[in-house]
């Protein structure tokens, strides 16, 4: 591909829209954000149809609406609990909970339910010594059996006391949504330096160092050391902040769920020694237990990227996952998006200068479809959140969009002129050619071409004709000045309607044939084959194209003879009208003279006046002078022009007719030439 030098224009503008770009991304806004969440929620959707690398030690225990009718009958299964309580538990329901799964040594459990204060007015728990506990001491006194309780905290709510301390650590469960309604993100850790629950969880079943973390948010990051060197990197932004990894839904089959009931009635049969068929599914596992319902106070639900409503509960495991897994969703830091924003706004600028207009913007679209491929792919296969927004629609559709602009208001306003005038001269290869070199400059250079010289025979005489007759009427009706000069005028513009029929006739032949029409030289036509545009066949092309503008001369002069009884008659009517006669509707013919040879072609003239491309050299002159001999209704080719066609064109140098030699002005030798026999049956 040719490239286009570069111009200060299209250059200071691709540099400022980057600049904006970059600007606004700098600033941060909250609307631009929303649409990269959007993208950013499309690929999560798209993640979860591709397998995914998950914990296999996660459950959920769920408080289900079975579980609210099993404990308010006190029945599951048919079987007994040997207790009943209506929608709100006492708290020995809970350590009851506790109790099942330490008894099938469960690795840790953590409570999504909040336990705000005391109840000492929820009834009595009878121990197996026949002693009796309160309620709230019993599941205290549970927890602190069980050594690996996680009780949830808020930011305006902690356990009480008795709770606190028997349970092994509290864990931050508070949300907080994206402002479009979506949770996508979690803290680390909250502003008591409290970890979040997922992450306690994770970092126990790890051993992780929880107490000595590696804090460096101004790096975005986090670090977590672990025994004999392990460690875990949690990629974060200055607040601490980083996003959730929804690999797991709570369908997963990866995922252990139970409704909490089934638990309690193995609670049950394990006390009363009930063992056989009892299932200690939960050993080793990481609890999450919380409310599975469609809807109670006790019930978290919300939005994430996977579904508009859904349990929030299962951002614990979800955290929980990514740091047992060590994979997170990484964002590129700042300065690299920056970077990426100019990258592909510097690619963008270059494919919509270099390239035409619909070439570019299908090469800008392909750009853009393999970026889009190219994040989703890094998201699904590594959970890198390759920007879209500001590099797509920023960069490369804006800039896109601006050098387009640029270019129709700038550019392609001045070629539309040209074109409308230039189609008018030059074949369409030809026009083409020259529009699109980036400067047209002065001079020229040597070029082996085929000349074209066409003259119309017997204009003269029709025009002398045509001025006697009107010279005629003018003196047999006596007409004043005025009335002359106007009679001579509207003479003068039919005689010049009359040539120039015959001279667009010809002029369509060589266009038709992607010859280079340089002038109209009074009743004559220039042209050349060879240049601007290459052509292999410069020469067969050029004797098809005057072969064409004979026959077309012919057809012309056949139907101007039909017309000639009617022109005559007008005529007759016209004197007796006292208006002067129309030119009469002679049959003019056509001698062409046509030489090929090496040659100067370019544009010729000044840069303050038009500018022609043209050609010239002794070629050019001897086409001239066979043109001078070729008579009326003949084509005349040089030796030279027949020799390229018996190499080009075989069959239409077989028709050839070779002549004496002919002796032209300015050429000292005989020059040997060809008859073009145009009016044989041969089809060329």
């Amino acid at each position: 591909m040719k490239f286009k030098p570069l111009k200060r224009a299209p250059i200071i503008l691709a540099i400022t829209v980057l600049t904006l770009v970059c600007g606004v991304r700098l600033l941060q806004l909250d609307f631009f954000e929303r649409w990269e969440w959007m993208t950013y929620d499309l690929r999560m959707r798209a993640a979860q149809h591709s397998p995914t690398l998950a914990a296999t030690n996660l459950a959920f225990v769920s408080i289900e609406d079975s579980s609210i009718a099993a404990v308010q009958t006190g029945r599951v299964k048919g079987e007994k609990l040997g207790y009943h309580f209506g929608l709100y538990w006492p708290r020995q329901v809970y350590g009851r909970l506790v109790e099942e799964l330490s008894a099938q040594d469960a690795r840790t459990v953590a409570f999504d339910i909040l336990f705000g204060e005391l109840r000492p007015d929820h009834p009595l728990v009878t121990l197996a010594n026949g002693n009796y506990v309160e309620s709230d001491d019993f599941f205290a006194l549970q927890m602190r059996r069980a050594g690996n309780v996680l009780l949830a905290i808020e930011p305006e709510l902690m356990p009480p006391d008795l709770f606190l301390t028997n349970a092994l650590a509290p864990g931050d469960i508070s949300t907080e949504k994206d402002p479009d309604g979506v949770l996508r993100r979690v803290r680390a850790f909250d502003r008591r330096g409290i970890w979040d629950m997922g992450i306690l969880l994770a970092a126990l079943d790890l051993n992780l160092d929880l107490a000595h973390p590696d804090l460096e948010l101004a790096r975005g990051r986090i670090t977590l050391h672990g025994p004999n060197g392990s460690k875990r990197v949690i990629p974060v932004d200055r607040q601490g902040y980083f996003y959730i990894d929804w690999r797991l839904k709570l369908d997963d089959p990866r995922l252990l769920r139970a409704p909490i009931e089934e638990l309690l009635l193995q609670d049950r049969l394990r006390l009363e020694d009930r063992t056989n068929g009892l299932h200690n599914d939960f050993r080793g596992k990481l609890v999450v237990v919380g409310s599975g319902q469609s809807g109670n106070n006790l019930t978290d639900r919300g939005a994430t990227p996977l579904e508009k409503d859904t349990l929030l509960v299962s951002k614990h495991w979800n955290v929980a996952n990514s740091v047992i897994t060590g994979r997170f969703i990484r964002r590129p830091s700042l300065p690299t998006e920056l970077a990426l924003i100019i990258l592909l706004g510097a690619m963008t600028a270059v494919l919509t200068w270099q390239l035409r207009a619909f070439a570019a913007s299908a090469a800008v679209v392909a750009l853009l479809s393999a970026y889009v491929a190219a994040a989703f792919c890094a998201f699904v296969e590594f959970r890198y959140w390759l920007p879209l927004v500001f590099p797509v629609a920023g960069a490369m559709l804006v800039e896109h969009l601006s050098l387009v602009t640029y270019r129709v208001v700038f550019e392609e306003r001045e070629q539309r002129r040209v074109k409308s005038v230039f189609a008018r001269i030059v074949s369409p290869d030809v026009m083409n050619e020259l529009l699109g070199a980036e400067k047209l400059s002065l001079g020229g250079a040597r070029r082996e071409v085929t000349i074209f010289f066409a003259d119309i025979r017997g204009f003269t005489t029709l025009t002398d004709e045509m001025q006697q007759l009107v010279a005629d009427f003018i003196h047999e009706h006596q007409l004043d000045l005025e009335a002359a000069d106007q009679c001579i005028e509207e003479s003068a513009q039919e005689t010049l309607e009359t040539v120039n029929l015959y001279l667009a006739t010809v002029a369509d032949a060589v266009k038709t044939h992607g010859g280079t029409l340089d002038k109209y030289i009074g009743d004559c036509v220039m042209a050349f084959w060879g240049a601007p545009t290459p052509n292999e066949r410069h020469a067969s092309a050029c004797v098809r194209a005057a072969i064409d503008a004979q026959r077309a001369i012919r057809d012309l002069n056949e139907r101007r003879s039909m017309q000639e009884a009617a022109r005559e008659a007008e005529n007759r009517e016209r004197l007796a009208a006292g208006l002067p006669p129309c030119p009469p509707l002679r049959a003019l013919q056509l001698g062409t003279g046509i030489n090929t040879g090496l040659a100067t072609v370019g544009l010729m003239g000044s840069d303050a006046h038009i500018l022609n491309y043209t050609v010239f050299g002794r070629e050019v002159n001897l086409a001239s002078r066979l043109e001078s001999v070729s008579g009326s209704g003949r084509i005349i080719i040089s030796d030279t022009t027949y020799n390229h066609l018996l190499r080009e064109d075989p069959a239409l140098a077989s028709i050839c007719v070779e002549l004496f030699p002919v002796t032209v002005k300015g050429i000292r030798d005989a020059v040997r030439v060809y008859e073009v026999p145009w009016q044989t049956p041969f089809s060329p």
